[in-house]
């Protein structure tokens, strides 16, 4: 389904995008120091039974002198005292780590997670009202506005099987070197029980005596966060590149227009200069640093591997060679139903399709050619199980192909054997503004980077879709360009956690 968020504010008008979720009539009293805003979205839960999860809206304000175009834009600081902001019955504000209702305490109130209030499913969330107090907003002086909301999902906290038991070679490189306490290259595999986030030494498969110590700083999985549910899209991603200064929009921006489906231009005039007419379509062509950027300024951060097995996975045991969806069984759609596509097409065939994979081929109808497709397509009426529709044990879409999942390696930091650094520390919604790059000095940024790709994409076989291949995120990984934090792939996109 396509979703606009239309933001109105004093100076501008400001689109932003997002699969299935609508923030409209929002409108800004200065003196207040207040935004409100009317925020819907489809498929909303919360439940109480296993896996006991919910589903949620990100939610952050950027505001600029009007006509500042070489100017950032300011990151808005939500007020922590929930009596300054309106919320409906049907929503509640909750932490970061899902364990109280509130906001996220300074320095990191820098947007608000809006989940159900209520247990239950349902069809459509809202349109609901909502007002919030921006502690750092003028309240005098003509600035633009604009607000932002990503769909995002609570992966709670609690132990998971880590690796699996496929064996340590398949076709081609990428299904290799999966998580293994053996770390040897034949059967027994035995995965790890991660039942803490405690430091803890890991092999894989083909290390042979190589291990790494994971410090009790990386996040491992075990402790509860919020991942997003669907991949980049290209919507999202134009949104981004709009509220940063001329210089480092051009040096984030991907380029590579109509190359391998993607859509996302930057001959538009403002505020809208970079625009897609797909915006739903996961965003390829990004490297590392595209990624890192988007979510420092979207003051989420980058997922771990591990925290990418325990999204897939949750706490169910390993079944041997799986997809995210729990399951050995993968079919590719060939077929799209819609011709142009428009934000609500599905893959007509095969009708039991649940991956965006490798076809061998262009795609019968829709837009054809060969790329990503729209962010979660395979969760569509009729697809009940998580295997119809692609989805992880929490519900989280796409974790199995499409485009590549970006993540922080178990590795150095320059990405060889050696612990990692990474400690998971939120972004501050700033970037570098000369170099267009995230300023978060313990994430794996540099060249080369302890940053890796999982899951597979659309240009991959079924091999590298599963869960545990790590082919491309192994300390030493020899997978091509991918360890440069500047190049760019049509296979590649990725999502954040939080």
């Amino acid at each position: 389904m396509k979703a606009r968020a239309i933001l109105t504010g004093i100076g501008a008008i400001a689109l932003a995008w997002a699969n299935d979720l609508r923030i409209t009539n929002f409108s800004v009293n200065q003196a207040a120091q207040t935004v409100t805003f009317d925020i819907q979205w489809s498929n909303a839960w919360r439940l109480t039974t296993p896996p006991g999860n919910w589903d949620a809206v990100w939610v952050f304000v950027k505001f600029r002198p009007c006509n500042a175009y070489t100017d950032p834009w300011t990151h808005g600081r939500i007020s922590t005292t929930l009596s300054d902001h309106t919320f409906p019955a049907q929503l509640e504000p909750v932490l970061s780590d899902g364990s109280a209702v509130g906001i996220d305490p300074a320095p990191n109130n820098l947007g608000v997670m809006l989940r159900p209030a209520a247990p239950g499913t349902y069809a459509t969330l809202g349109p609901v009202t909502v007002t919030l107090k921006v502690s750092n907003l003028p309240t005098t002086g003509s600035y633009d506005f604009r607000i932002f909301g990503i769909e995002m999902v609570f992966i709670p906290q609690g132990s998971y099987v880590l690796g699996t038991l496929y064996g340590w070679y398949s076709w081609g490189d990428q299904a290799a070197y999966a998580f293994d306490q053996n770390g040897n290259n034949g059967d027994p595999h035995v995965p790890y029980n991660i039942t803490s986030e405690n430091a803890v030494t890991l092999k894989w498969a083909g290390s042979g005596a190589t291990s790494i110590t994971v410090p009790a700083t990386f996040p491992k999985g075990y402790k509860p966060f919020h991942i997003m549910k669907y991949e980049i899209s290209e919507g999202q991603y134009a949104a981004f590149l709009n509220t940063l200064p001329s210089g480092a929009a051009s040096l984030r921006y991907v380029g590579n227009y109509n190359n391998y489906r993607n859509r996302l231009a930057n001959n538009g005039s403002y505020p809208n200069q970079y625009y897609s007419d797909r915006e739903d379509r996961a965003q390829n062509h990004l490297c590392w640093h595209d990624v890192a950027a988007y979510l420092d300024w979207a003051a989420l951060r980058p997922l771990t591997e591990m925290e990418y097995e325990k999204a897939c996975r949750g706490p169910l045991p390993e079944v041997r060679g799986e997809y995210a969806w729990g399951t050995t069984n993968i079919t590719f759609g060939t077929t799209l139903s819609l011709t142009p596509e428009n934000g609500t097409e599905v893959f007509s065939a095969p009708a039991n399709a649940n991956c965006t994979g490798w076809i061998g081929g262009n795609y019968t109808g829709g837009d054809g050619g060969q790329g990503p497709v729209r962010v979660g397509i395979h969760a569509k009426p009729g697809s009940p199980t998580r295997e119809a529709s692609g989805a992880s044990y929490y519900g989280v879409l796409d974790l199995s192909g499409n485009v590549w999942e970006m993540v922080v390696m178990v590795s150095a930091p320059d990405g060889t054997v050696g612990a990692p650094t990474y400690d998971g520390k939120w972004g501050d919604g700033v970037l570098d503004w000369t170099t267009g790059q995230a300023n978060e000095t313990t994430w794996p940024l540099g060249n080369p980077g302890g940053f890796g790709i999982r899951g597979g994409s659309w240009g991959n076989n079924w091999d590298a879709q599963r869960v545990s291949a790590r082919g491309c995120s192994r300390p030493d990984h020899t997978c091509s360009g991918t360890r440069n934090p500047d190049f760019r792939h049509e296979h590649h996109g990725g999502r954040g956690a939080r």
